[in-house]
């Protein structure tokens, strides 16, 4: 009997110890699940060809950043690996012309203006919130992940929405809880490939690097400057930082090097050559039209700055023009968008609208 008895205990306590375990990977699997479903529930769409997505789930920036990842390929694989179970989804870079500035408000606030063009596709702004990072709003183009209007799949469809889970890693620009603002620009340029050693970095991955981790310009540079920076799809790009206090710079990479230099301005052609310095020269005509303008108006509303953008913006034909076209809020943390050339439809948004 006594022997009996001590098997009955030892399957008792095999059979609780199966139990907890499942209980315990269910839990786990419902934990990381929830996140994700939560995410892709929460898109919305705001208006026109805009829709919000509120990021619920850790897209593990800091694996990401010991991942070696050199190309868009890359990225693509570490997030398909790590969002969709191995699941390969198709990305669509293209080449795309933009414009970025900060002012200064009457009532003493900072703005960051910045267009993208690229056009024939959706608009999503991503809210952030990383317990390791401060929060932030990203905007990127849906086409980025063959999503939206003119692709295989809407972005509300159950597809979609999945592909949009990559959508942290591919915000060309956005600001932050400091009041931090990135954005990125290309440049007419051959792809930058850095190898000084330093860990490696594809330029989308900086902007969420820079929009988790730094507050201010100066740490913006400080920490884009230990990383082996790798561009794509054929050219090189650049990146525009303000922060709250008003203060802009342009960060470059060439030949093997980063560089940068302070400018309120930034558009498509390299400015740590010293043209910063030297106000309009011809080499792009929207940058010449905001030093002007900025110059004889130092201060701007956000109705202001949203004329400038409109002032620069870009229609090379009816698929490729000015996608959106964004003022940051820099001191409040919210943002004032219009979509695809409609300025007479602004949208409003701050984190109770994700």
């Amino acid at each position: 009997m006594k022997k009996k008895s001590k098997a009955k205990r030892i399957i008792k306590i095999s059979l609780f110890s199966l139990l907890g375990a499942l209980v315990v990977t269910i839990a786990a699997a419902a934990f990381i699940l929830y996140g994700r479903i939560a995410t892709m529930a929460s898109i919305k769409h705001v208006g026109s060809d805009l829709y919000t997505m509120n990021f619920q789930q850790d897209y593990h920036l800091d694996k990401a950043l010991e991942s070696n990842i050199k190309t868009e390929n890359d990225l693509l694989k570490f997030v398909c690996d790590d969002m969709f179970f191995g699941y390969q989804i198709d990305g669509n870079l293209e080449k795309y012309a933009c414009s970025a500035f900060v002012t200064k408000t009457p009532d003493g606030k900072y703005l960051g203006g910045r267009s993208f063009g690229l056009g024939g596709t959706d608009t999503i702004c991503v809210y952030t919130h990383p317990n390791n990072g401060y929060a932030s709003i990203t905007t990127a183009s849906t086409d980025m992940l063959n999503v939206g209007e003119g692709s295989a799949y809407a972005t509300t469809s159950l597809e979609g929405r999945a592909a949009m889970l990559a959508a942290p890693y591919l915000g060309v620009d956005g600001v932050n809880e400091k009041g931090l603002f990135a954005a990125l620009l290309d440049l007419d340029m051959g792809e930058t490939h850095m190898d000084t050693g330093n860990p490696d970095l594809t330029v989308t991955m900086a902007i969420r690097l820079l929009m988790d981790r730094a507050a201010t310009v100066d740490e913006a540079v400080e920490l884009l400057g230990n990383y082996d920076i790798h561009t794509g799809h054929g050219w090189t790009q650049h990146i525009f930082v303000a922060d709250a206090s008003g203060d802009g710079a342009v960060i470059e990479w060439h030949k093997g090097k980063m560089k940068f230099v302070k400018s309120p301005i930034c558009t498509n052609f390299r400015l740590t050559t010293g043209l910063a310095e030297l106000g309009p020269t011809g080499n792009c005509e929207r940058f010449d039209t905001l030093y002007k303008a900025l110059g004889e108006k130092s201060e701007n509303t956000a109705e202001d700055a949203m004329d400038l953008l409109e002032d620069v913006k870009q229609e090379v034909d009816e698929n490729i023009h000015t996608e959106w076209s964004i003022v940051y809020h820099l001191t409040d943390f919210s943002m004032d968008i219009s979509v695809d050339m409609d300025f007479d439809n602004v949208y409003h948004l701050d984190i109770k609208d994700f």
